[in-house]
């Protein structure tokens, strides 16, 4: 019987630093979000969603601003991350708040003030209270055991064997997307992509008066701490034309974030100069102007 119980706890114990050794491998290939919650407290953050996720471009911030501490993009996705306590809450979380004089770049957009609710400020039955940004409670931890099990449904082989090996997330938080450029397949994707908001997503969704109010909220939060910078990330002559019909007073809506920021830069005026991979995200080439373009205006202010 001895024998028996010491087999097995053995069996255990080799099955268990087996499991732990798979999570240790998880990396930039292994999902869109994980390495975000793998380092320590950051100071300079980028935020939004999944455009500035995939746009916008740390070490170029970096290259430009030379800040004391590195940037870092704590961008997600428009489930994931538009504004409300889920994001505030994992933002409190993940900031250095030891530092005061941090840049902050918070890019805004109308779908995240907006909500699929039928009651846009029902904010029990937002989507993210359900997804990553909610179930992981530290943010700063490697391995971060709690996120890969409340999010990897059991499916952990896909550490070892990433499904999506066309996308990269870097250290520093950049989501780099690596996609087919010809010009069929771009046209392609972003008709994809434009049918998608224009029939499924642009009727369900409303302006949210509760989520603007987490924008003023989340500005007022980080002004304790430096100084925000709102931007607003350029998207394709179609997708434009989709985001003015849900709000077409979009910068007066959000007048009260602006006048809180220390600057507002408006880069949909420049939609035509960019190149995307679907119409809604800057191919990274066009990404990294971008950056560049903001980092620099930021440095003049």
């Amino acid at each position: 019987m001895k024998r028996i119980i010491f087999q097995t706890t053995i069996f255990i114990l080799i099955t268990g630093v087996s499991f732990l050794l798979i999570l240790c491998q998880a990396d930039g290939y292994s999902d869109a979000f994980y390495l975000k919650f793998t380092t320590k407290p950051q100071t300079n953050l980028i935020l939004g969603t999944s455009r500035a996720a995939q746009g916008l471009q740390p070490l170029i911030f970096d290259a430009i601003l030379k800040k004391e501490a590195p940037f870092f993009n704590y961008a997600f996705t428009l489930a994931q991350s538009p504004f409300g306590a889920v994001y505030l809450n994992s933002i409190q979380k993940k900031l250095d708040t030891t530092k005061t004089k941090a840049t902050f770049i918070v890019t805004v957009d109308p779908w995240t003030i907006c909500s699929e609710t039928k009651n846009p400020n029902d904010s029990t039955n937002f989507r993210e209270v359900e997804l990553a940004l909610a179930n992981t409670e530290n943010v700063n931890v490697k391995p971060n055991l709690g996120y890969l099990y409340h999010n990897y449904g059991g499916k952990y082989h896909q550490i070892l064997f990433p499904i999506n090996s066309k996308m990269y997330l870097h250290e520093e938080g950049w989501l780099e997307m690596n996609l087919r450029t010809d010009t069929a397949t771009i046209r392609q994707r972003t008709l994809k992509k434009i049918k998608d908001y224009r029939y499924n997503v642009l009727p369900k969704y409303k302006f949210s008066s509760l989520r603007l109010q987490y924008l003023i909220k989340t500005i007022q939060y980080l002004n304790k701490y430096g100084e925000v910078f709102l931007v607003r990330i350029p998207v394709s002559e179609k997708m434009m034309e989709i985001e003015n019909e849900l709000m077409s007073d979009f910068d007066f809506k959000i007048k009260e974030a602006i006048l809180l920021s220390k600057d507002y830069l408006d880069l949909t005026k420049e939609n035509s100069s960019f190149t995307y991979t679907d119409g809604n995200h800057l191919y990274k080439k066009s990404g990294a102007v971008v950056s560049e373009k903001i980092a620099n205006w930021v440095k003049s202010k």
